[in-house]
């Protein structure tokens, strides 16, 4: 059985992470994973008010099934060589962490993260300021100090080809 590459893309929200995995995936010809896919929310009624707290905290994240789910594509004979893993919090569980061959971080400025989720899921309940003072303030405590076990830190602002090129490069060594 052929190794099978695992890589990580974690960073805050808005950061690039999907938009980088996605064309990433394409070039390597490799599978992607999305840590929203695991996120235990999704068939829920939230009160953005109430259930704030839980919904950015990594133990909204069912890392159990994500740790099966990239063993079972390691596992996988007709998997293909690369495995792509991205989302905020990803390098928060060590179990999962240990999976990966590489792990890239993307940062972005605290003014991007709140702009590009207002253009993602539009004003309504007052995304601007979830963003500015639940999303960054969890992002901080939790997920930006898992920066320390990225091998590669690119910038979520630059050019997405740039990026790219980046990580081929480190890929290459």
């Amino acid at each position: 059985m052929k190794k099978k590459f695992v890589i990580g893309i974690s960073g805050p929200s808005g950061a690039g992470k999907t938009t980088i995995g996605k064309k990433l995936a394409k070039k390597l010809k490799a599978k992607l994973i999305n840590l929203d896919d695991y996120w235990k929310y999704h068939n829920t009624k939230i009160n953005l008010k109430k259930d704030w707290k839980k919904l950015e905290h990594p133990s909204s994240i069912d890392f159990n099934k994500l740790y099966n789910d990239i063993i079972k594509s390691k596992e996988d004979s007709k998997q293909k060589k690369f495995i792509l893993v991205e989302g905020f919090h990803l390098f928060y569980n060590k179990k999962i962490l240990d999976l990966f061959d590489l792990c890239i971080y993307i940062t972005v400025p605290d003014h991007l993260v709140v702009k590009r989720r207002v253009d993602k899921f539009g004003p309504e309940q007052n995304q601007e300021w979830y963003s500015k003072n639940i999303v960054i303030k969890c992002y901080k405590k939790y997920g930006e100090p898992t920066k320390k076990h990225a091998y590669l830190i690119i910038r979520g602002e630059e050019n997405i080809n740039k990026n790219i090129k980046k990580i081929f490069a480190c890929l290459k060594k």
